[in-house]
């Protein structure tokens, strides 16, 4: 039987019978985790395991021994939020510093596909978008994204240019739309993340401060970070 468990990089005690992952994880659900958490990572004996987290997180029931290396991060929607906005704005701010450079090589271009040296930025674009996406539905609503959504809209027309002057191998259209379409936004977006990080690093730190206030008694035990 387990007898402890390692959650958000603490070692805890498990102080009751448990038989197999999927125990585990039930316990550690209604026991140690608060409502507006989530489980987001589970790793066993050193390796990833897969779960389905429709409603309640769901994990095989894999055999557990005591001395089982079962180690499980749980993350606010806050938190999830923060690391794909600090990803995203990274890596807004690296496409932004080196569009010049492409935009050139591209421009000198007389090949009739993407020269080899210049396709990584497309994926880069991809993946912009899609975390992009993904942080608008992690947003509060109350959080005034106004401004990203703007931006979201002119880099979205800008890549539809983009691929087509692509697709009709035209190289100079593409420096262009490089240079006049996606450098300035994409550093106005690392900008704007920056703002909108900061506003929830604020909220967050407003509610740690008024949660003591509203939870008490000795028996809480739910994990707060």
């Amino acid at each position: 039987m387990l007898k402890r468990m390692t959650l958000n990089g603490r070692r805890i005690p498990v102080p009751v019978p448990i038989q197999d992952l999927q125990e585990a994880v039930e316990w550690l659900q209604k026991h140690l985790v608060r409502p507006d958490h989530a489980i987001t990572r589970i790793e066993l004996n050193g390796e990833d395991i897969d779960f389905s987290s429709d409603g309640e997180c769901r994990v095989a029931a894999v055999r557990l021994a005591e001395n089982s290396d079962l180690r499980v991060k749980v993350d606010s929607p806050s938190d999830i939020c923060l690391q794909t906005l600090d990803v995203l704005r990274n890596l807004s701010s690296v496409i932004g510093r080196n569009l010049k450079p492409i935009a050139v090589k591209l421009w000198e271009h007389k090949g009739s596909r993407l020269p080899v040296e210049t396709a990584a930025i497309f994926d880069d674009f991809t993946l912009m978008q899609e975390l992009l996406d993904h942080i608008l539905l992690l947003l509060d609503k109350q959080i005034d994204a106004t401004n990203v959504c703007s931006i979201q809209a002119q880099l979205n027309k800008a890549f539809t240019a983009l691929n087509y002057a692509v697709q009709s191998a035209d190289w100079k259209a593409t420096a262009k739309v490089l240079l006049n379409q996606i450098e300035t936004p994409a550093n106005e977006l690392s900008n704007e993340l920056s703002s909108v990080e900061k506003v929830i690093f604020e909220r967050v730190a407003d509610r740690n401060m008024e949660r003591p206030r509203k939870i008490s008694g000795p028996n809480v035990s739910s994990i707060n970070r």
